[in-house]
């Protein structure tokens, strides 16, 4: 998923905040710059988050600042340079890349993953700088003493709507605290035909964004078995049943630009409830705010499990030293909070002040309810799997076939044997 979260319209208000010196990382001292032999670093972006001149002014010119010897290149994810590719070709050699850490796993199985343990003590770096919690979203899924990676940013679940509707069928607001039962019952109330348009009360987004608040996995990290027919799926269905339910709710499950656009676009949706969501606001005109994202009773104050941007060095990298360098400035405060003032991304870090001036660069933001984004925490991350992919589609697919009238139980365990079937086919 490309999350284009950096946009000319906050260029220029970010670009007066990351002027200031960047010698500050929170850490130990680092190595003395001097005379240092000049080096190239290239950076592999899963996503295209960075315009090429705020990549200079954000990154490149801090790290230059610190490390005149550091020169930094971004390589973004495409067609001809997926994964893969820092594997087969020479000339795509990189030495950190940046990714979300639910696809780090790509990586572990092409082994350009590497334990950066060693290169943190060495430079001195304070990991309890960092919220421990998407700390641990970094850690091998075997074993948890390695570290792959340090967050450079974090999304955030949040229950977004829509004011005009709420207005135009007299509504009050959806509170922060609610539980899935509050803002189902809620979604019956906006769920109603007017003017020949069908307006849905609820798009929660289908089972995976549920599954992740109760941190579900699809396939077992270890046994890389299918995990679907558990209690824990069954719950998910249980609860989108009751949503879907609702006359006039029957929301088709698409992928996350498709909802995105029930909302942004087509602004027939009440309540969307999912990540991601600020970025593609920003070319939206829909009249909108944010509540606390729904959490179930047992489990308050949760939304969707880690979903953080790692900074990870290759195993293939020639100059560790330079990247873990680069990997500090990255993380320091200074940086930090430039990006966090800009951006709508959550900082890695436990410091304060990251969330005392989220988004305060961003006019889209201006008014809004964003404390309701700071009452919940994300989910504990589970380890994916190579075949988690996989196993997704057939959940889907047997949701579908409970809101046409299959039993849930059924469905589950079908879903389960066709993703088994198809991980073993891979396996062989």
């Amino acid at each position: 998923m490309v999350h284009q979260l950096v946009r000319k319209t906050a260029v220029a208000l970010m670009l007066a905040a990351i002027t200031a010196s960047c010698s500050n990382t929170g850490n130990a001292p680092m190595a003395s710059k001097t005379e240092a032999p000049p080096v190239t670093l290239k950076i592999y972006m899963w996503d295209a988050i960075f315009q090429d001149d705020v990549f200079q002014k954000l990154i490149a010119e801090p790290v230059k600042k610190k490390y005149p010897n550091i020169t930094l290149q971004q390589v973004v994810r495409g067609p001809n340079m997926q994964p893969d590719s820092i594997v087969t070709s020479g000339d795509n050699e990189v030495d950190i890349i940046m990714a979300w850490n639910d696809v780090l796993v790509q990586f572990q199985d092409l082994k350009l993953l590497s334990d950066i343990t060693a290169d943190v003590k060495k430079a001195g770096l304070d990991l309890g700088r960092f919220d421990d919690q998407v700390l641990d979203g970094m850690r091998d899924r075997d074993k948890k003493e390695t570290l792959y990676g340090l967050p450079f940013a974090q999304d955030f679940y949040a229950l977004f709507y829509n004011k005009d509707l709420f207005d135009k069928f007299g509504v009050a607001y959806p509170k922060d605290g609610m539980t899935w039962e509050d803002a189902i019952e809620l979604a019956k109330k906006l769920t109603r035909e007017d003017g020949g348009i069908q307006y849905k009360g609820l798009d929660p987004e289908g089972p995976e964004k549920l599954g992740n608040s109760l941190s579900l996995p699809f396939v077992d990290p270890i046994t890389q078995k299918a995990t679907l027919d558990t209690e824990g799926w069954k719950r998910v269905f249980e609860t989108l049943k009751q949503i879907y339910s609702i006359p006039g709710n029957q929301n088709t499950i698409s992928n996350h630009a498709g909802t995105v656009n029930r909302f942004a676009k087509d602004k027939n949706v009440a309540m969307y409830a999912s990540h991601g969501v600020v970025s593609s606001l920003m070319q939206s005109d829909v009249n909108w705010d944010i509540a606390q994202y729904p959490s179930f009773k047992d489990k308050p104050n949760l939304y969707g499990m880690v979903k953080a941007y790692a900074l990870c060095i290759t195993t293939t990298s020639k100059h560790r030293e330079q990247a873990m360098q680069t990997l500090q400035v990255m993380t320091s405060d200074e940086v930090q909070l430039a990006y966090t003032k800009s951006t709508a991304m959550l900082s890695g870090l436990k410091n304060p002040e990251m969330n005392e001036h989220f988004g305060q660069d961003l006019p889209l933001l201006k008014g809004k309810h964003i404390e309701g984004i700071f009452k919940s925490k994300p989910a504990p991350f589970v380890a994916q799997s190579t075949y988690s992919g996989k196993a997704r589609p057939p959940l889907e697919a047997k949701f579908k076939d409970v809101m046409a009238g299959k039993d849930i139980n059924t469905a589950l365990r079908e879903a389960q044997e066709e993703a088994s079937k198809q991980i073993d086919a891979l396996k062989k």
